[in-house]
């Protein structure tokens, strides 16, 4: 049997630009307030994909890059990094842009991690700035 969820950003984070900065992470966590059906990461499961919503800042984006991680300051990784994903307009608002990046990866929280159930996410787009509207990162975890 599987149990299934996602963790979602804590609040918009404004003006990534195109390079990573500390003070521009995306915290991921359980957080019924921005989401009801959101929920907690357990300590060991399958990381399967991630939704990002962009709402352009200035210029355009056209692909965006980006990795997870158990700390704060960016140095204890999740995945890898994925680079150059490329972006699509929302359909009834244009200045969206959106995505959905494959993790594939099993993962155990290290005990060092920084809040247990949670990840940083650091992001950077090709070029402009955007505004991190949504990020939902989908977990599974199997119990046999």
């Amino acid at each position: 049997m599987a149990d299934q969820g996602f963790i979602v950003n804590t609040a918009e984070v404004l003006t990534v630009g195109t390079s990573y900065a500390i003070g521009k992470i995306v915290t991921l966590n359980e957080n019924d307030a921005i989401d009801a059906n959101s929920r907690a990461m357990p300590q060991s499961c399958y990381l399967s994909h991630l939704e990002l919503q962009l709402d352009e800042t200035s210029s355009t984006a056209a692909t965006v890059s980006c990795f997870l991680t158990w700390d704060t300051l960016g140095d204890d990784p999740v995945t890898a990094e994925a680079t150059g994903v490329s972006l699509h307009a929302g359909v009834s608002d244009p200045s969206l842009r959106n995505t959905s990046i494959a993790m594939d990866v099993w993962v155990r929280s290290p005990t060092d991690q920084s809040v247990n159930g949670t990840c940083y996410l650091f992001l950077k787009v090709d070029a402009g700035a955007v505004t991190v509207k949504k990020a939902r990162l989908y977990w599974v975890s199997r119990h046999d």
